[in-house]
């Protein structure tokens, strides 16, 4: 609240002193009029404001002077004052020339106030210098410090300004003095205080010396003036060059030359004028050497042994590269290009050394001027952008940005882009979000669709950087397809290698579906034959994986990524080094696969199963084994090997292959809820229920055969005795013995084609087999498969031993009765 009070205070007062100042001015119908900065004119008489003119909103400088200041004089003495100031005003406004005080409005005169509007100025030489009198506000002064080359060449310009005086406009001015220059907003010295000039077009008009001899408000000092002035009211050109070398001597040693007023003591002027004309200014080691002796021949009491204005713009002090550069900078314009380009070269050299407000104020706005003439851009934009480098954004959006934007989108000549993206950097710098989105992102896209690879390449290193400054739809919907655009559309490798970098570095800058579906989604489309691309794709992929908050998804890696992966570690060219980065990768890849996806199913088994899962799995894989082994044992088979192989490693699948009757242990346990139940039931039948089973099969089979086949016959009779034997009964002693069978235990495997069947042994095989007593008069269907073990009829001795016809196999007896026979 107290800011507030503060701020509205000082408001209050300066509309109220505004009020008191222009009462009643014509001037202020034209200008809105601001604040008090400086003050200027001999005495420091004249208040200078800031202001702009209402129609076109110029920025200007209103000069005004208060009549109040006036009360202590009579009214002569008054009407005289203000005849002087109105003199020197309407000379002003007539000349024009660059190192004189430009006017964009004529006086105006009211009551109390004379005031007229010029260009925009900063101060006078002699509040820069710490003489703040009529000033309200002497701390906006503070912050403007004169540098030695503001100083060498503020001098340099007053020389050539006097010389046009002398030469062209024939006035001498006979008031140089540090409040008669003022400095503009560019830092150009400009002469002011004309009201006792004298022209030298009339040669017969007294010299008036009365104006230093009579003190009145405005007067010319006897402390600037020439001795010859007033001691014998003679004038020449050499008097304002005794005015100037006072001027040098006051500026370097910061203080006025000790003298006393000629109006008062006009004996002790003579003696101390002689005197500084003899030995010089105490504090003369001031001044730089180089102007030393001819500060000291200015301040002569002798106007022949005075300096000429030609010879002091000659000596070296003035004749240093920097001072001769930026006078040939502002008469450079009308020259041809061929001189203007070496011109420009060479000033891109030494364009570092000026001070910053020299290259802002004085060199940039005739640079700005080439713009109209583009084969002169390239050479002038180096320049301008190493002024925008020590620019911060205010003066950079206040004094370059506007000169800038149309030359953004020149396409023509195309060094002018390749020097935009060489020190886009520089622009990033200075230029707010709001200005990078509106002048430069436009120049990036255009960049992206250029033809020249070295523009590409450096737009593609810059654009990291960028992205600070731009929204993430921007990105998504602007940036990224184009750059997707070049890399898929360019045939050169390390623009694409480029492309693929870019997008990787923008992994930190955008969203993580962004990332997936349009940079990691991109990648398998890729032209990846060369080593540099494959590299450029598999850092992207590396980067997407492991920048925190990104990640690529299991399902994406498994899909997409591995299946990309894989082919490129057998592309040739690869080094040893490059082909264990992407090997290295695919593990990463995979190991997050099997965490996630082992994670995912270990989650599925319940509580009460995973507490014993130790034991259970133990036991099913005894049982497993005991049942194959049952099952599969004496075939020769190892089913376990054949059913289970996915299951092994390939060290285990050799040590079952080797060893057909010992079984594989699986890698990992088999879960209880997935495992296939490969259990076999166990042989209940006897041998006398299965060989009547096989006979009847065979019954079966016989029917089958055409009559038509020759070879069928004796199969036929078989089966036609063997049901006569079912209806009769007969007895098994009454039967020609049984042929060997080998006992072969039943198989649980895939069923045997009947054709296979048809050519084991042919009919020979069915025919020498034995009816046996009785068969069974229900057929039982097999669950076992068609094929069945030939089990042998037990003989009469079998039956009368006593012995168990339950079981499958023949007894020892049994064979050792057949061998006999």
């Amino acid at each position: 609240m107290d800011a507030i009070n503060k701020f509205y205070t000082s408001v209050s007062q300066t509309v109220s002193t505004l009020s008191s100042v222009f009462s009643g001015n014509p001037l202020t119908k034209e200008y809105d009029i601001a604040e008090h900065i400086g003050s200027a004119g001999s005495e420091l008489v004249w208040k200078i404001y800031t202001g702009s003119k209402r129609s076109t909103k110029e920025a200007a400088s209103i000069f005004a002077f208060d009549k109040k200041q006036l009360e202590l004089f009579t009214k002569d003495e008054r009407e005289e004052i203000c005849e002087n100031i109105r003199r020197g005003v309407v000379q002003l406004t007539k000349i024009r020339h660059p190192q004189v005080l430009t006017v964009q409005h004529a006086m105006e005169e009211s009551r109390d106030t004379i005031a007229f509007a010029t260009e925009p100025v900063v101060a006078s030489v002699a509040n820069l210098l710490g003489n703040t009198a009529n000033v309200s506000n002497s701390g906006l002064l503070a912050e403007y410090k004169l540098s030695e080359f503001d100083i060498k060449y503020g001098v340099f310009e007053l020389i050539k300004g006097i010389q046009f005086l002398h030469d062209e406009a024939q006035l001498i001015h006979r008031n140089i003095c540090t409040e008669n220059i003022v400095v503009n907003r560019q830092g150009v010295w400009k002469l002011f205080g004309f009201g006792f000039c004298w022209s030298k077009r009339t040669p017969g008009a007294p010299v008036m010396n009365h104006y230093f001899k009579n003190r009145l408000l405005g007067n010319p000092g006897s402390k600037w003036t020439a001795p010859e002035l007033i001691l014998e009211n003679s004038c020449n050109e050499s008097t304002d060059i005794y005015s100037l070398g006072i001027l040098i001597y006051t500026i370097y040693s910061r203080e006025n030359i000790p003298s006393p007023d000629a109006s008062m003591d006009l004996y002790g002027y003579k003696q101390s004028v002689t005197k500084l004309s003899n030995q010089g200014p105490s504090k003369l080691n001031a001044v730089p050497e180089v102007l030393r002796g001819e500060v000291k021949r200015m301040l002569s009491v002798n106007p022949q042994s005075r300096p000429t204005l030609q010879s002091l713009v000659q000596i070296s002090y003035f004749c240093d590269n920097y001072v001769q550069c930026l006078d040939n900078l502002e008469t450079l314009f009308p020259k041809d290009n061929l001189e203007k380009s070496e011109f420009y070269k060479r000033l891109s050299q030494i364009i570092g050394e000026f001070p910053h407000r020299v290259r802002l104020y004085r060199i940039l706005p005739s640079l700005v001027k080439e713009f109209v003439n583009c084969s002169m851009i390239p050479f002038v934009l180096t320049n301008i952008l190493t002024i925008t480098a020590s620019c911060t954004q205010a003066e950079y959006m206040q004094h370059i940005s506007s000169h800038l934007r149309p030359v953004m989108l020149l396409d023509e000549p195309v060094q002018i882009m390749l020097i935009f993206f060489q020190n886009l950097d520089v622009l990033l710098k200075v230029c707010p979000s709001e200005e990078v989105r509106a002048s430069v992102l436009p120049l990036v896209y255009k960049a992206l669709e250029s033809k020249s690879q070295q523009i590409q390449e450096l737009c593609l290193s810059i654009i990291p950087s960028l992205v600070v400054h731009l929204e993430k739809p921007t990105i998504k919907a602007g940036l990224v397809p184009r750059i997707k655009t070049l890399c898929s559309g360019t045939n050169l490798v390390s623009v694409r290698v480029k492309c693929l970098l870019c997008l990787g570095q923008l992994a930190t800058k955008i969203d993580k579906w962004v990332m997936i579906d349009d940079i990691v989604a991109f990648l398998p489309s890729v032209n990846c034959r060369e080593p540099a691309v494959i590299m450029a794709i598999v850092g992207v992929y590396k980067i997407s994986f492991a920048t925190e908050g990104l990640g690529i998804p299991k399902d994406v890696l498994a899909c997409k990524v591995l299946p990309h992966l894989f082919p490129m570690t057998i592309v040739n060219g690869l080094s040893l080094q490059q082909f264990n980065a992407i090997i290295s990768l695919i593990k990463e890849f995979t190991r997050k696969i099997e965490d996630e996806q082992g994670d995912k199913l270990g989650s599925k088994t319940p509580i009460s199963a995973s507490a014993s899962n130790g034991s259970l799995q133990e036991k099913q894989k005894s049982a497993l084994q005991n049942d194959l082994q049952q099952s599969f044992g004496s075939l020769g088979m190892d089913a376990y090997g054949d059913f289970m192989q996915s299951t092994t490693t390939p060290q285990q699948t050799q040590r079952t292959l080797t060893s057909p009757m010992q079984l594989a242990k699986p890698q990992q346990p088999i879960q209880h809820s997935s495992t296939l139940n490969w259990t076999v039931p166990p042989v209940t039948t006897t041998a006398k229920e299965n060989s009547n089973k096989f006979n009847l099969f065979a019954q079966q089979q016989q029917q089958n055969v055409s009559p038509l086949s020759t070879s069928s016959s004796s199969t036929s009779s078989s089966s036609s005795s063997a049901m006569k034997l079912r209806k009769t009964d007969t007895p098994l002693a009454l039967l020609p013995p049984p042929a060997p069978a080998i006992a072969v235990p039943m198989a649980t495997g895939p069923t045997v084609p009947s054709a296979w069947l048809s050519n084991l042994n042919g009919p020979t095989m069915l025919s020498n087999v034995t009816a046996p007593k009785k068969l069974e008069s229900s057929t039982i269907p097999n669950p076992y498969g068609q094929l069945q073990p030939l089990i042998p009829t037990p003989t009469q001795k079998t039956r009368d031993t006593g012995k168990s016809s339950s079981s499958p196999m023949l007894s020892k007896e049994d064979i050792m009765e057949f061998l006999q026979k």
